[in-house]
């Protein structure tokens, strides 16, 4: 039996607002228990209404699936023709993409999009195309600021698609791990985090590596340690300099 408050509640809110209830809590159901463990009747009592008064704005479980992934799909567009629009240079027009992947598209909308990616083939075969071509889209504005900053000589060369695919794939995993509420980290930290490792990978620079150089007692510069303690210390800044030499040949 449902509530009255529950049900007074509901309808107390605009239209637009009462079906954007029933999305969120459908999205949040399924998200939880799976789209085929959870039925119109789980969404009515989720929300403390009657299965009746959800068929006011959703005909069935598979309208309401759909419904979840065309609004997923505006929420990734919303801002991102934005930023592709603008006038920026191709470094700063994919970071500001980046950020805005993971801050206002997957983190913003965990259950949402952990449905989109996980009950695609739930969908009718025409709308699964048709998601399918919007994601390709979407793939295709980051291939296009990549081949921007290649020719501009910002970016180094790389095959565009692949290098497009490599980083909406990890801007996309964040729905797997991220815990609103418990992650250790704000979303803040994670955008940056990924828009550093992108931009600079995960191998020291030269300068992390041999931070203090030995210098010449010439000039007057003060000599420090021994003649022998020096030698030592420059074989293995050597050593580790080969080191990155080989491992940037074979990750060439």
């Amino acid at each position: 039996m449902q509530k009255p408050d529950s049900q007074n509640q509901f309808r107390a809110l605009d239209k637009s607002l009462r079906r954007q209830k029933i999305i969120d809590t459908a999205a949040a159901l399924f998200h939880k228990q799976g789209y085929r463990s959870t039925s119109l009747d789980d969404v009515s009592k989720e929300l403390g209404i009657t299965k009746a008064a959800i068929y006011h704005y959703v005909s069935s479980k598979e309208k309401l699936l759909s419904r979840i992934y065309i609004q997923a799909l505006e929420n990734i567009f919303r801002n991102t023709y934005k930023i592709a629009g603008k006038d920026l240079p191709p470094d700063i027009t994919l970071k500001l993409i980046i950020q805005n992947h993971i801050k206002g598209i997957i983190i913003q909308s965990i259950s949402m999009f952990s449905v989109f990616f996980t009950e695609e083939n739930q969908l009718p075969q025409k709308e699964f195309k048709k998601i399918r071509d919007e994601k390709k889209k979407y793939t295709q504005i980051v291939e296009r600021i990549i081949e921007d900053g290649i020719s501009q000589g910002i970016f180094r060369k790389a095959d565009p698609r692949l290098q497009a695919n490599a980083i909406i794939g990890m801007c996309n995993w964040v729905y797997k791990w991220y815990k609103p509420g418990k992650s250790p980290y704000t979303p803040d930290q994670i955008a940056d985090h990924f828009v550093g490792l992108l931009e600079t990978g995960y191998l020291k620079s030269i300068k992390e590596i041999i931070p203090n150089p030995p210098k010449s007692a010439k000039g007057g510069k003060r000599k420090t340690g021994s003649k022998k303690e020096n030698c030592q210390r420059l074989r293995d800044q050597c050593m580790n300099l080969l080191k990155l030499v080989d491992d940037m040949e074979r990750s060439g």
